[in-house]
């Protein structure tokens, strides 16, 4: 099967999304399909072969992400690569329906008479902005609603999006819920002596490492993170966007870290922490930590309850001093802290499977491309 991947962005620039597409894509093409991956070209060739799939990237403009909003306005060569690539594909698969290159893809699809799916990741994301929230519920409501109606089925990888999207989705458009999965043969648990050999590696002192990746974007808890920051321990932060001078001067910070990198901090912090609010399901980044072993503290959500089980993870309300409070009575017991380690890389391994959601997801293909009727 020729299968085309679309998304906003894609690796190296680093996401949630580059991430599930990376594996969905890899994964794809270890199962015998061919695919291809249309993306903007932000950061990265203009054309790559990458672990057996192409990616091809389209010039955009990303100035909208210093507003931490990210949305890649595309040039108008997105539509020359997106015909070429949809009449090659037996089938297209798009990410997030708010973005460009989504509803290109998916219009050109329908033209041409090709089974179209799309993801979505989040819904509605809530900005501390009114005129951003503004933006997003005009375009929820108009480009997301077109996206939608242009898709033969609606896939969400977590409960929270599930209203809006059978709100605006014509009667009878089928969705399902597909979770993401998570690479264990990348992201697992090490020895004591290795977390040791790779802190040294890193120039990391033996205080203990709080380790948050993300965005630093008050959506991904960085406010109620400055708030808990503490003198008994360091913050360690990955991701992107500008750090708050609040806590940049006391902070060890990593700016767009790759994925080894990254697996590597993984390893040698301490504690997980992230006090995000309003995500579309279970976090990326908190299933990476957990299959790396590490005791992981979020802001507690009922959305997650659905994924992954109160005993695994240390659920507590969203503010500074719960989050510090949860941080040094963790930091205070070696046993607890290695106990919730070991459960949590137990539960990422036998719930958090790519194998899974590809399985499901080629279910899905098949019974699209053969003009069957999904059934799960």
């Amino acid at each position: 099967m020729r299968i085309l991947l679309v998304s906003h962005y894609a690796l190296p620039h680093y996401g949630g999304i580059e991430v599930v597409v990376e594996n969905l894509a890899r994964r794809l093409v270890e199962q015998g399909h061919e695919v291809k991956v249309l993306s903007s070209r932000i950061t990265g060739p203009a054309c790559e072969e990458r672990n057996g799939f192409e990616i091809i990237r389209v010039p955009a403009w990303n100035f909208l992400e210093r507003y931490a909003v990210p949305y890649p306005l595309f040039s108008p060569r997105l539509f020359l690569e997106a015909w070429q690539l949809v009449a090659w594909a037996d089938i297209v698969h798009a990410h997030g329906f708010l973005y460009q290159p989504t509803l290109v893809a998916l219009w050109l699809a329908r033209r041409a008479r090709r089974p179209r799916v799309i993801t979505e990741h989040a819904g509605f994301v809530q900005y501390d902005s009114w005129f951003w929230n503004a933006v997003q519920a005009i375009a929820i409501h108009t480009l997301g609603r077109l996206a939608l109606s242009l898709a033969d089925a609606v896939v969400l990888v977590g409960a929270r999006a599930s209203p809006l999207i059978r709100r605006l989705a014509t009667p009878g458009k089928p969705v399902f819920l597909i979770p993401n999965g998570v690479d264990t043969h990348l992201f697992h648990p090490v020895s004591p002596e290795e977390k040791q050999r790779i802190r040294r590696s890193l120039g990391w002192d033996e205080r203990p490492k709080v380790l948050f990746v993300g965005r630093f974007v008050p959506r991904k808890g960085i406010d109620i993170l400055i708030a808990a920051a503490d003198n008994r321990y360091d913050l360690v932060l990955c991701g992107r966007g500008e750090v708050p001078a609040a806590i940049l001067r006391t902070a060890i910070v990593y700016l767009l870290p790759t994925q080894m990198q990254l697996r590597s901090i993984y390893h040698a912090a301490d504690i997980f922490v992230l006090p995000s609010r309003s995500e579309g399901g279970f976090p990326l980044v908190a299933q990476e930590a957990m299959a790396c072993g590490m005791p992981v503290v979020m802001a507690y959500d009922p959305i997650y309850l659905q994924q992954v089980s109160p005993d695994v993870v240390r659920f507590v309300e969203p503010s500074g001093d719960a989050v510090r409070e949860a941080l040094l009575q963790l930091i205070s017991d070696p046993e607890q802290r290695k106990l919730l380690g070991e459960r949590a890389a137990r539960w990422a391994q036998d719930h958090f499977s790519w194998e899974r959601t590809v399985r499901e997801y080629l279910k899905l293909y098949e019974q699209l491309v053969g003009g069957g009727v999904y059934e799960r």
